[in-house]
């Protein structure tokens, strides 16, 4: 007899898993809406967190019914036994160990800091959460019981669904503003991140990475002396777009969020004057949380499945994470994640960018599109490898430094070994040069203006180091070429230009006037060949350590603030020394204080404060700086 109704119970468990987990995954599903209401809509959010979820409520099912057996023999509860109590209880284990992670979670930081959690705080409130779960239910249950088990179960089901769908599609974007003239031209930024200038085939390699680049540049403006303005993608996008710098627009790595009401974007200017906007990126690091989708009528920054954006995929990344640490041979490079890596390729990007591109709209457009293939890891395909990537036979992938051997043996790594890292990052240029090849060919260059360039370089065993967390100039060197609509009058322009110089350039290729706090000149007028540039290193995990550069002339001068508070100064020669392997500040103070002194009177003029905004605050995303390379020194 007991036997008996333990079996039905368990079919009663199986029914309101169903049920629960319907709801759990509306409320789970609604809430990533609220926060990515910017995405086009998709019934695949709700599906795939159902599917999840789902997934969930069975795990949970034999522990429930252990803890069920082990308290029916210290419990005499009337209604212990009652089908709708009893998938109360799986329901509280089954969403509790999400609802508990998701708060503990928001008290980590980046590279695994979970100094937050050494306080009393959060798990003061985990107990509370505890308790007000088991409070709510002890509410819903009277309630509930007025209805019959199986139409419970039954509305619990299917009523999701058309919840779900209603808010999927009934969801409108912004609305258009202004009124764009008849010939007005289309305008796009096409950002290559991670690409340095010395790569590529327009800036003299003696390697063919980007041959249709190439080609490209002979009808554009090659600025053949152009710096970014970070070595960080997210400050260094947000200062192409605003045209300041990123101690002026307040974003770094520590603080994913600018104000983009009081520092706006060049996008606004396009939506006022009837252009239609989108932007369509390859990272999560452009994430539209961090005020960079301001304006944008579309922002496509999905790089992941849907329910990889769910709080119940936060608990299923960390357990991955954490097994991958303690079992070695569960971890692959430090990516121990089976469909999340927090980017996409640029065939994925482009196609969304071109789909929007061809809509029937009338309206002139301005699109943004950011492209990650180049960044770390460097992963080509096979007709890239073959091209490009010499024989080696040592311990380094595309994940170099972070490598599974590389990082187990301690190793490092020698010249064969960059060789090998350049090699395969060299691959995928010219696989992402195809790439964008073939998306331009689709457009209206007769009637759309571009802008080509890179946020930062990357480096390959210079000084040491790999990756782009410094000031040298394989970081700040970049591409960057400006083809306005229908010219095909190509050639070089050697004086200094900068990533600020990129928003007043757009505007100006659609006949619109700067704002006025732009600091940044519009590249297609004169340049003054005395202009200085300023790199803004400021995004480290500890927000005290700050690189900045000067370029002046032939003379780059970099100030380092390390915790002490006490700036150093070094001096280069770049035009003599572009490995920058000799200091000159000794040789030359008069050099040193007379850029020192431009230096500081040129961040006066937007009251520049590393210290002011350098606490670390809240990050919403160190999983996938973590993942990307930022999340460490």
């Amino acid at each position: 007899m007991v036997k008996r109704k333990e079996q039905a119970s368990v079919g009663s468990r199986l029914a309101g898993a169903l049920g629960w987990a319907s709801v759990l995954a509306l409320a789970d599903s609604l809430a990533v809406r609220h926060v990515h209401h910017h995405r086009e809509p998709s019934l695949w959010l709700f599906a795939e967190t159902l599917a999840l979820w789902l997934a969930f409520a069975l795990a949970s099912l034999p522990w429930t019914l252990l803890v069920d057996r082990a308290l029916r023999g210290l419990l005499t509860l009337r209604k212990f036994d009652h089908p709708l109590h009893a998938s109360a209880r799986h329901m509280l284990w089954t969403a509790l160990p999400v609802a508990l992670h998701a708060h503990l979670d928001r008290y980590t930081g980046l590279g695994g800091n979970l100094d937050g959690l050494k306080h009393a705080t959060p798990w003061l409130l985990a107990v509370g959460i505890l308790l007000g779960c088991v409070a709510a239910i002890a509410v819903l249950l009277p309630l509930l019981e007025r209805v019959s088990g199986r139409g419970l179960w039954l509305a619990c089901a299917l009523v999701p669904w058309p919840v779900a769908w209603f808010v999927t599609f009934h969801s409108g974007g912004p609305s258009p503003t202004g009124s764009a003239r008849a010939d007005a031209p289309n305008v796009l930024l096409l950002v290559w991140d991670t690409t340095r200038a010395d790569a590529l085939t327009p800036y003299g390699y003696d390697r063919d990475t980007t041959p249709h680049l190439a080609r490209f540049a002979e009808q554009s403006l090659r600025f053949s002396n152009s710096r970014s303005v970070s070595t960080y993608t997210l400050t260094s996008h947000l200062s192409m777009l605003t045209g300041v710098y990123p101690s002026h627009h307040g974003a770094r790595l520590t603080r994913q969020f600018f104000r983009p009401w009081a520092t706006p974007t060049v996008v606004r200017e396009f939506r006022e004057a009837g252009y239609r906007t989108a932007a369509f990126v390859g990272t999560d690091v452009l994430r539209a949380q961090s005020g960079i989708d301001y304006a944008f009528e579309t922002y496509d920054d999905r790089v992941d499945p849907w329910v990889t954006y769910t709080q119940a995929w936060a608990i299923v990344h960390d357990a991955q994470s954490l097994l991958a640490r303690l079992a070695p041979g569960l971890a692959s490079n430090g990516e121990p994640h089976w469909i999340q890596d927090f980017q996409r390729p640029a065939s994925e990007v482009l196609a969304n960018a071109l789909e929007w591109i061809e809509a029937d709209d009338p309206r002139p457009w301005f699109c943004f599109v950011n492209l990650y293939d180049v960044h770390w890891p460097y992963l080509p395909g096979p007709e890239a490898r073959e091209r490009f990537v010499r024989p080696y036979e040592g311990p380094v992938d595309g994940y170099a430094l972070r490598g599974d051997r590389v990082r187990s043996e301690g190793l490092r790594l020698d010249g064969e070994d960059a060789r090998h890292v350049r090699d395969l990052y060299d691959a995928e240029l010219w696989s992402l040069d195809r790439e964008v090849d073939r998306f331009l060919a689709r457009l209206d260059l007769g009637r759309t203006a571009v802008v080509l360039t890179s946020d930062h370089g990357e480096a390959f065993g210079e000084h040491g180091q790999y990756e782009h967390k410094d000031v040298l100039e394989c970081h700040t060197r970049v591409p960057l070429l400006v083809r306005p609509a229908g010219s095909e009058d190509g050639r070089e322009v050697r004086e200094p230009v900068h990533g600020i110089d990129v928003a007043p350039t757009l505007l100006a290729l659609a006949g619109l006037a700067p704002s006025t706090e732009q600091l940044g000149v519009n590249l297609l007028g004169p340049i003054g060949s005395e202009r200085i540039l300023l790199v803004e290193n400021r995004d480290n995990v500890d927000p005290s350590l700050v690189k900045l550069a000067l370029y002046a002339g032939d003379w780059k001068l970099v100030q380092e603030v390390g915790r002490d508070r006490t700036p150093r100064w070094r001096l280069y020669d770049v035009a003599q020394d572009p490995a920058e392997s000799q200091d000159r500040a000794t040789d030359r103070p008069e050099v040193v204080e007379r850029l020192r002194a431009e230096l500081e009177a040129l961040r006066a003029r937007w009251g520049a404060d590393d210290e002011r905004d350098g606490r670390v605050q809240r990050v919403d995303n160190p999983d996938a700086l973590d993942a990307l390379g930022y999340g460490g020194d």
